[in-house]
């Protein structure tokens, strides 16, 4: 039975009220007879328990200090290495969706650092979306998945990291005219510049200041012209222009 994702009334209420604000209790969780697994941060029934990677940080190592790339720098050089993805553009997805706070979750349901939502976790099997390893590796892997679907386009590929595949191909293959998804991928691209360490700027944390040897590459537009870059970004947001690979 596909397993479905419930959040106790708690949760919710926290949720709604500070919407905005990453979850910052302890989060327990079970699975019942019908496969619906329910989340909460007040557990009432002897049935949850903890869910590993959930606990709030030790006393003096909270705030926005622990929400940087630097925190997990290993684990995301590691991923995007394996992967064949850009690790910067990673720090910057990660930036955008949870601002590095592990325990995040959303109002639809989007779990952890890369936002997973539980029907992704599963595709990309990710037992738990709480544990940033496996939240890292699922959603790098589930980034190439949409990198290499629009053809190595990074704008098409995070808008339908946003709103799904369907809806960028719904618009024949461009971004959703949705204010939200517009918004995300020129934030996301935005964050890339910084991470890549050629764009200065507030807004991507302590190791954006750190020098990076940035990648060329190669975009072409419909009249066949092509640009050597080592600042993507302009080009991933110019119209008529595509990446064609990474030097």
């Amino acid at each position: 039975m596909t397993r479905r994702l419930r959040f106790a009334a708690a949760l919710l209420v926290c949720g709604l009220i500070a919407a905005a604000a990453p979850a910052r209790a302890t989060l327990y969780s079970f699975v019942d007879e019908n496969g619906v697994t329910h989340y909460t941060n007040v557990p009432s029934d002897p049935r949850f328990r903890k869910v590993p990677g959930s606990a709030p940080p030790p006393a003096g190592r909270s705030g926005s200090a622990s929400l940087t790339a630097e925190k997990y720098e290993t684990e995301i050089a590691r991923c995007a290495d394996d992967h064949g993805v850009d690790s910067a553009l990673v720090k910057a997805v990660i930036k955008a969706e949870s601002n590095y706070d592990n325990r995040a979750i959303s109002r639809a349901g989007a779990q952890g650092l890369m936002q997973l939502m539980p029907a992704t976790a599963r595709l990309r099997n990710v037992d738990n979306p709480f544990n940033p390893e496996q939240n890292i590796d699922g959603g790098v892997r589930h980034l190439k998945h949409l990198l290499k679907t629009f053809n190595g386009d990074t704008k098409l590929a995070l808008a339908a990291y946003n709103a799904g595949e369907n809806a960028v191909r719904k618009y024949n293959n461009s971004v959703p005219p949705y204010p939200e998804t517009k918004n995300y991928v020129s934030t996301v691209l935005s964050h890339y510049g910084r991470y890549s360490g050629l764009v200065p700027g507030a807004g991507a944390g302590p190791i954006a200041a750190a020098p990076q040897t940035a990648r060329i590459q190669e975009f072409v537009n419909a009249e066949g012209t092509r640009v050597f870059t080592n600042v993507p970004w302009k080009y991933l947001e110019a119209p008529g222009w595509q990446r064609e690979q990474s030097r």
